[in-house]
């Protein structure tokens, strides 16, 4: 049972006390009251209130909003849906097609799957709370909650949680199931990534790969030798990033039918929705390295026209190899052989710095990597520049020795001025 409403000393703000509190026996208040605010709506011919708040200061200027609403003509949210009813309705619409992306797009299956995984990490409290009563303060709680302590989460998983929270705050006000996303300017904690600085030299990362069909020391003393289709299974991922740029994603889901071995290229992408005409795909080419490892696998397999070039090493519901576990057992494998370990997502990054260092432009490594951006949004090669390419050792002096070189062939094609000339010889020309 609801307890008294009392006026305070603000015009059309009520104080909500709490059932038993001994205002309701005219006698001082022994409660903690929350507060409101009240506006008369002339369309309606209704009066209109605010949701609570635990603060007087914070009621007022909610008032204030609700008078200007008003005035526009605007309704008021009046849903009592809670958060969890909100979240499951969401990633139904999420997974139908309904809800849109920021970009006004379907969102991609993959990303379905991470806005779910991140909205169900949102705490109880919350979940069980009103949709349009979750404040800024409860994320901001739950978000410093989560940032220390026993379930402390990294602060990529914070920001992914908090992004789900905004999305569906966004769907929410567009269906007038809320009036504003309380997740809008949460502080996120201070990043904890790593960076990403790890690449290798063409000649490292040859033999980092050449490394797998090795058997390490631990194998020799047992006897063991290294399975040559086994070790290719495990290389192969890793020759698809270090040598063709491939993502997690784009490794998992590679089919024989998005390649070509005959030209020495193929497709990828981060499922097959984004193989779709407007979809995010890209073509690469086949380096040597890459083309022979491929061809080899191919072979392997019995030259098939379809199905995953990378196959799970044993049956999964997602049906994808589970690349996590693949790199941690690699690592292991390199650790043991004495020679340091590289990621993925690092072979990517030494990719775009090979590239780099080649002379391709910027422009054909954001094209190659996959780091094509809408028309509307600029610095796909800005991004190649800043975050993908690194300095590998003695590339100071071979850029040198490339300028000159440059220099001398456009000299060549193009005649220039001389630069030595002194005042007299300029004189002399004039």
């Amino acid at each position: 049972m609801a307890g008294l409403d009392t006026k305070t000393r603000y015009q059309g703000i009520y104080a909500r006390h709490q059932e038993g509190c001994r205002v309701e026996q005219d006698r001082p208040c022994n409660c903690t009251p929350s507060y409101f605010g009240t506006a008369w709506d002339r369309v309606a011919h209704r009066t209109r209130k605010t949701r609570h708040f635990r603060l007087i200061n914070e009621a007022r200027p909610a008032r204030a909003d609700l008078q200007a609403s008003l005035k526009k003509g605007e309704v008021p949210v009046v849903s009592t849906i809670s958060f969890a009813d909100a979240r499951t309705r969401f990633i139904k619409d999420v997974k139908n097609g309904t809800a849109l992306n920021k970009h006004r797009r379907p969102y991609k299956p993959n990303a379905a799957d991470d806005l779910e995984s991140a909205l169900n990490q949102v705490s109880d409290e919350i979940a069980r709370r009103r949709f349009v009563r979750v404040t800024r303060a409860e994320i901001q709680a739950m978000v410093d909650a989560r940032s220390t302590g026993p379930n402390k989460l990294s602060s990529s998983r914070i920001s992914s949680i908090v992004n789900a929270i905004r999305s569906l705050y966004r769907w929410g006000k567009e269906r007038e199931l809320a009036s504003f996303d309380p997740a809008k300017e949460i502080r996120l904690p201070a990043s904890d990534a790593k960076p990403r600085d790890r690449v290798a030299t063409p000649a490292e990362f040859g033999k980092l790969i050449a490394a797998v069909f090795e058997t390490t020391p631990a194998e020799r003393k047992e006897g063991k030798t290294r399975d040559r289709d086994a070790a290719r299974k495990d290389a192969l991922p890793f020759a698809l990033a270090g040598y063709g740029s491939a993502r997690h994603q784009e490794i998992q889901i590679l089919d024989w039918e998005h390649l070509n071995l005959d030209v020495g290229g193929g497709e990828l992408a981060g499922d097959e929705a984004g193989r779709k005409p407007g979809g995010s795909w890209r073509v690469i080419f086949f380096v040597k390295p890459l083309w022979e490892m491929l061809r080899e696998e191919w072979e392997a397999q019995g030259r098939p026209t379809s199905g995953k070039v990378c196959p799970p090493k044993a049956q999964r519901k997602s049906g994808l190899l589970a690349l996590n576990t693949l790199q941690a057992r690699i690592h292991k494998r390199w650790e043991e052989q004495g020679l340091t370990p590289i990621g993925l997502h690092e072979s990517r990054h030494t990719t775009a710095t090979w590239l780099d260092h080649a002379g391709v432009s910027p422009k054909v490594i954001s094209e190659f990597i996959g780091h094509k951006t809408p028309e509307y949004q600029l610095g796909a090669a800005r991004i190649t520049l800043q975050v993908y390419t690194h300095m590998l050792p003695g590339e100071l002096e071979r850029a040198r020795v490339l300028f000159d070189k440059f220099l001398v062939e456009r000299a060549a094609d193009e005649p220039v001025p001389a630069l030595s000339l002194n005042r007299a010889s300029a004189a002399q020309a004039a």
